[in-house]
């Protein structure tokens, strides 16, 4: 079996990206663009991974795989002077060597290793990846002896001078040795990422091919092109995804879900046969049949049970949420825990922040909470309660009674004709 080593190359600068952040560390449909280069590989055949670094390696070690070997080249020349300078990588290596520059994100593993098995048939010494036309891109591979021997006569002859890709297929010819050319059907895939430009090219045709695989898994898309999702989101079958909808980070997405239009998850998981319209999710979790929407916010840490209705206007926030409850409309819930077949009617608020800290209030199964109503935490509402609307409630309600806290009505009348402010 012919073994495949990979180095992947990510010491370019990236001046182009005109940016903070490491050229290698930008996100593309939710992952760094390295991420894509160590995957294809990967996928290729190869479990031996070599990382070349530049002056701004720190910045991407996180996205690195934990049995990568990992190399410096701050103040080399060019990748083969690199390969050259950290040429103790490839001393008891054998095989091939696969040469990948990590500002190809689109190139795919499959891509990868139909070349490599070319390069293996053909008995080259030399395959360098090219488009449909014939130019040749960076990615190549190379019999690891043949490669170390050209460069250490490269380098004699050149000195501290770049050595570039044409110089080694000359000499590999030269020696009489075998090399080619692997072209690859889809130009797109030789797109390179110097710059923002190349990075939006990059992330439309990945983009396109994340939603493709979701389509062949049984997903519906409508109007797909208005639709953003990173590459680790999981959608379940028969599920629809209607314009505008935003899946992002680990999203888990059930079968049979109607998700959107204009709507944003965020490392969110929702079950089965839910709808989730026009609202936003981060970081928390939805059951079965359970309706989101229109115009909802679940911020972090909330876990919202079955056959649930969080209704227009609603905000929840580390919170639970019992099955079969209803929050239909204009309320917040922090901090909160509700039971299971709650009632919160229109513009409830838990009020969970005394301007230091918050708290928690617990609402038991089966209550009623009215209109209005302020539950100032840290607060008890016990099974089968009633609160009436309006009241603001500061101590605990007991089971199955009914809690008023507001003030008596008082009707003065003829106020208006003494104030002199009737209007007729």
């Amino acid at each position: 079996m012919h073994k495949l080593v990979a180095l992947i190359f990510a010491a370019g600068e990236g001046t182009g990206m005109n940016s903070s952040v490491a050229k290698y560390a930008h996100k593309i449909c939710g992952q760094a663009m390295i991420s894509y280069a160590i995957e294809s590989t990967v996928e290729a055949g190869s479990d031996n991974i070599m990382i070349i670094l530049g002056q701004n390696g720190d910045d991407i070690k996180e996205f690195l795989p934990e049995n990568a070997v990992i190399a410096d080249m701050t103040g080399t020349t060019g990748i083969w002077n690199a390969i050259l300078k950290q040429k103790h990588l490839l001393e008891d290596k054998n095989g091939t060597l696969l040469v990948l520059p990590a500002d190809y994100p689109a190139m795919t593993g499959e891509t990868l290793k139909a070349a490599f098995n070319y390069h293996i048939e053909n008995n080259n010494q030399a395959t360098v990846l090219t488009d449909p036309k014939g130019e040749l891109s960076e990615i190549c591979f190379f019999d690891i002896d043949t490669l170390n021997n050209i460069l250490i006569a490269l380098n004699k002859e050149n000195g501290e001078k770049a050595t570039a890709l044409s110089d080694i297929l000359r000499t590999v010819e030269a020696t009489g040795k075998k090399a080619g050319g692997f072209s690859i059907s889809m130009s797109e895939e030789l797109i390179k990422v110097d710059d923002r430009i190349g990075l939006d090219e990059a992330e439309q045709i990945i983009l396109k091919r994340i939603i493709r695989k979701h389509m062949e898994n049984g997903v519906t898309f409508r109007l797909p092109h208005t639709s953003f999702i990173h590459a680790k989101v999981r959608i379940g079958k028969d599920t629809e995804i209607l314009p505008g909808t935003i899946l992002e980070g680990n999203t888990v997405i059930g079968e049979r879900c109607v998700i959107g239009p204009n709507s944003r998850i965020e490392d969110g998981m929702v079950g089965n046969d839910v709808s989730f319209m026009n609202s936003v999710m981060t970081q928390s979790q939805i059951g079965d049949n359970t309706k989101v929407g229109p115009f909802a916010y679940i911020r972090p840490g909330s876990n919202i049970g079955s056959n649930i209705k969080i209704g227009d206007f609603v905000e929840i926030k580390n919170s639970t949420i019992g099955d079969n409850s209803k929050i239909p409309h204009l309320s917040y819930v922090g901090d909160a825990d509700i039971g299971r077949h709650v009632n919160v009617g229109c513009g409830a608020v838990v009020v969970n922040y005394d301007g230091k800290k918050k708290h928690r209030t617990v609402v038991g199964d089966y209550a009623f909470v009215g209109c209005n109503v302020n539950l100032v935490s840290p607060v008890t509402v016990k099974d089968n309660s009633y609160i009436a609307a309006g009241s603001t409630i500061t101590d605990e309600v007991p089971e199955y009674a009914l809690a008023i806290a507001r003030s008596r009505q008082t009707v003065i009348k003829d106020w208006v004709i003494r104030k002199g402010l009737d209007k007729k």
